[in-house]
């Protein structure tokens, strides 16, 4: 069984580092989403698409890439045996948000030494964020073209989930302390019926804050559908 990751809003996987340092030894593919061209999330369903194993595989989803794995499913796709959503949402958080960051100078802001480590911490990292952690979320963002940025906070902005309910094996990472991420439970469960949900104490970049907790969850998914291909995964012991 394979774990096809997809990145949050920068796309760039370089974020994984940590998570990926956790599952060294899992089958893991990381899927970088384009930087150029339409961002919206039926375009990039069709691009995820594309490029999907032809052996079964779990997708795992960061954040913005929740919207992906929806309209991806609803293509019904070939050796897909389950969804891991990390921090995730199927419609948006807050559209005047995303509206307003989609104005910002984001890649300006995260650049500037003394007020992006505070703003990083206090909205995506958590307040123990490492100032390496600190320097991997800007070195991401650095990668990615400030329109591709805007694209995406537009999508995010006007995006409604479609209503749409899947029978897939399904779990949730659920960061307690996201403070631009929240409630989004409820739409989720009503999507996926099945799903398990952990709720985890950290901040939106769970992934980073708290790896090792989040590999323990998704290894015993991989586990679990490698053996029996059915079956709501057992929380693993911590």
């Amino acid at each position: 069984m394979k774990l096809v990751l997809l990145p949050g809003m920068d796309g760039t996987g370089v974020l994984f580092e940590p998570l990926l340092n956790q599952l060294d030894d899992v089958n893991i593919e990381v899927l970088l989403l384009p930087d150029k061209g339409p961002q919206d999330y039926l375009f990039l369903a069709e691009y995820v698409a594309s490029r999907l194993p032809e052996q079964e595989h779990i997708i795992l989803a960061e954040s913005f890439s929740g919207g992906i794995v929806e309209a991806l499913l609803n293509k019904d796709p070939a050796n897909l045996k389950g969804v891991i959503f990390a921090a995730s949402f199927l419609s948006s958080p807050s559209r005047v948000l995303s509206r307003l960051a989609a104005l910002l100078p984001i890649k300006l802001l995260v650049a500037v030494p003394v007020l992006a480590p505070c703003i990083l911490r206090a909205f995506l990292l958590g307040k123990g964020a490492s100032p390496e952690m600190v320097a991997l979320f800007r070195a991401a963002i650095a990668q990615v073209p400030s329109e591709v940025l805007r694209s995406r906070l537009r999508q995010i902005a006007t995006y409604r989930a479609s209503n749409s309910v899947f029978d897939i094996e399904s779990l949730y990472l659920c960061p307690e302390g996201d403070v631009l991420v929240r409630n989004k439970e409820h739409e989720l469960k009503k999507a996926f019926p099945g799903m398990q949900v952990v709720k985890l104490a950290g901040p939106h970049f769970i992934l980073q804050a708290s790896p090792e907790a989040c590999a323990g969850y998704i290894r015993d998914m991989l586990v679990h559908l490698t053996s029996t291909g059915t079956g709501a995964p057992p929380a693993p012991a911590l």
